[in-house]
């Protein structure tokens, strides 16, 4: 699954999780105060915002490095505006941002096809953003 993918971009990338982790760890009933778990909850999905601006930023630069990658240079920008979007609709912030990293994997896989990535980006992608999606999707149900 992670074949080729460098062992120091694997652990930054699980750690990664860890935010979103705590954000749906909080949501179960396991003694916090309701206040707190909201924060957390909060703050998860806030930093998905920033990740996937990030993410979004990575994509806008492979984009930009050739001339037939324009229209994927101006489709990058579209996950910057789910983030923002999903500040606008917080009932449905999380459903949001987990589309917007749906559409950060598409971009990457028409780039693959460029061979402008490495060799193992889509090796790590898929299951990061599945489990990713996963997560948001389960932390807007809010169990």
């Amino acid at each position: 699954m992670f074949h080729k993918v460098p062992k120091s971009v694997m652990l930054a990338s699980f750690l990664g999780l860890i935010p979103i982790l705590v954000g749906l760890a909080s949501t179960f009933n396991i003694g916090l105060r309701e206040s707190l778990k909201e924060e957390l909850i909060r703050i998860s999905l806030i930093y998905s915002g920033f990740i996937l601006t990030f993410m979004s930023g990575c994509v806008f630069y492979v984009s930009s490095l050739d001339r037939e990658k324009v229209l994927l240079l101006w489709f990058s920008i579209i996950p910057v505006l789910l983030a923002l979007l999903s500040i606008a609709i917080p009932f449905m912030q999380s459903f949001v941002l987990a589309l917007g990293f749906l559409v950060i994997l598409e971009i990457e896989r028409k780039l693959d096809k460029f061979k402008t990535l490495p060799e193992w980006w889509l090796n790590l992608r898929f299951p990061m953003t599945s489990a990713v999606v996963f997560l948001l999707i389960f932390l807007g149900f809010r169990i």
